[in-house]
């Protein structure tokens, strides 16, 4: 029996039965002990045994932990202050239509942004855009409100101080009087430069013989290839002209992005700018509107539009009312400062022609005897009898040659056409109630002779 159970606990050992028995199996024999042992015991899974076979421990978790890198230092510092931004410089509007303004300013130092505000008269400001940009266009303007806009400059930390500026939606020339003034035409288009600065410019171009501005007020591209010219007012109480001419030019600005008698003005001011000298007596406008009120000449009694140096300019007359010619061509500021503008823009932007506007006949003088301009001279009278319907200045027995003319000095000086059209169906000074009828008479007139003109 003792045999038997030797050989058992042997054939176990062989099988392996005992890796499943942990226990330890004795038996004795003639009071000898034999052990069976684990199969660990008996260097089955012993690492230091030369056939041994690792298994994987599953109770051991990989270790994903960064190790700290003891080259890597915590960082401490704080973002670098940035400067503040620069208060934006030369803001201005331009009106794009009746509900719409443009804003537009030069870029600042130190800006990301712009913060751009709004307030009505009475109102608080109201934000109404955040800009990268430096212009911002407002849509939504009533008629007749003023409004206020504050511009600020900013970037990630500060902001600079506010730049504001006044735009009133309003139409400028408001003519309700019989008498349009020096102050109240420079107040005008002082106006009119603000809400359109992009496409209107106001220069001094001469000062009168008591010390009054002599205006060129120009629309359209500054850069253009061309220039068309308008005079108006040589002779003092003809200042309706004036009057006509300046809402002439607001009608323009106030629809220079839109359509007016099937014309886009953009499509013709970029390209051709017109100039205006809107009264080139203010002296003698002055003095007809409050001493002599048919007084024709300047400030010292000498009629413009016999000073000019022509070929047939004779020094006659005596200082007064009308037609002293002057002791020589040229010898009053008034015409200087216009002949030189004429002159100025011959050479640096093409003068293409003139328009001159006196009053008295509804009458066009648009006769040339000159080859060179004698197609666009032309052109123009064409385009003006057709929109005003007046007569031809010869036709109505009115075309008599003064020496010292300033169209005879254009045209036959200094080789430009030229046309002058006298408004008005009575004497001067015209009564109110012609301003409005001889603008909507006149009001597309140079507009199509600067697109009929053009390149």
């Amino acid at each position: 029996m003792k045999c038997l159970w030797k050989k058992v606990i042997c054939a176990m050992l062989a099988v392996g039965m005992l890796a499943q028995c942990p226990q330890q199996i004795y038996a004795e024999e003639n009071g000898n002990t034999v052990t069976a042992m684990d199969p660990s015991d008996a260097g089955v899974n012993d690492t230091n045994s030369d056939n041994a076979v690792q298994q994987p421990d599953d109770t051991q978790q990989p270790d994903d932990t960064q190790q700290p890198d003891d080259t890597q230092q915590p960082d401490d510092t704080q973002p670098e202050e940035l400067p503040k931004p620069a208060a934006v410089k030369n803001l201005h509007t331009t009106k794009q239509g009746k509900t719409k303004v443009h804003l537009e300013w030069q870029k600042s130092a130190n800006a990301t942004s712009y913060l751009v505000y709004r307030k009505t008269s009475g109102g608080a400001y109201r934000k109404l855009a955040k800009s990268k940009k430096t212009t911002y266009t407002d849509k939504t303007l009533a008629a007749g409100k003023t409004y206020t806009y504050k511009i600020i400059a900013a970037n990630a930390q500060k902001k600079s101080k506010a730049v504001t500026i006044t735009f009133s939606n309003i139409k400028a020339v408001q003519i309700h009087a019989q008498k349009y003034t020096y102050a109240q035409m420079k107040k005008d288009i002082k106006e009119l430069e603000s809400m359109y600065s992009n496409y209107c410019e106001a220069t001094v171009i001469g000062k009168s013989v008591q010390g009054r501005n002599i205006y060129d007020v120009a629309i359209g591209n500054p850069d253009a290839d061309q220039s068309l010219l308008v005079v108006s007012t040589l002779h003092a109480r003809e200042y309706i002209c004036s009057a006509v001419m300046m809402k002439e030019i607001e009608y323009y600005l106030e629809n220079y992005n839109g359509s007016i008698g099937n014309m886009t003005p953009t499509n013709t001011l970029k390209n051709m700018q017109i100039h205006y000298i809107v009264m080139a007596n203010p002296d003698g406008v002055t003095i007809s509107q409050t001493k002599h009120a048919t007084w024709k000449s300047n400030g010292r009694g000498v009629d413009l539009n016999r000073n000019f140096p022509t070929k047939k300019f004779v020094v006659g007359g005596k200082p007064g009312a009308q037609s002293y010619s002057g002791k020589k061509a040229l010898s009053e500021p008034e015409t200087y400062a216009v002949a030189k503008r004429t002159k100025e823009l011959m050479r640096k932007q093409n003068l293409a022609g003139v328009v001159n506007y006196h009053a008295m006949g509804r009458i066009i003088f648009g006769d040339c005897t000159k080859k060179s301009i004698l197609k666009d001279t032309k052109t123009m009278y064409n385009i003006a009898k057709k929109e005003t319907g007046y007569q031809k200045a010869y036709d109505s027995g009115s075309g008599r040659s003064w020496g010292g003319q300033y169209r005879e000095y254009v045209m036959y000086m200094l080789n430009v056409p030229s046309i002058t059209i006298e408004i008005g169906s009575s004497a001067a000074p015209c009564p109110l109630w012609q301003y409005e009828t001889e603008f909507q008479k006149n009001k597309y007139v140079v507009l199509k002779i600067a697109r009929a003109l053009k390149d």
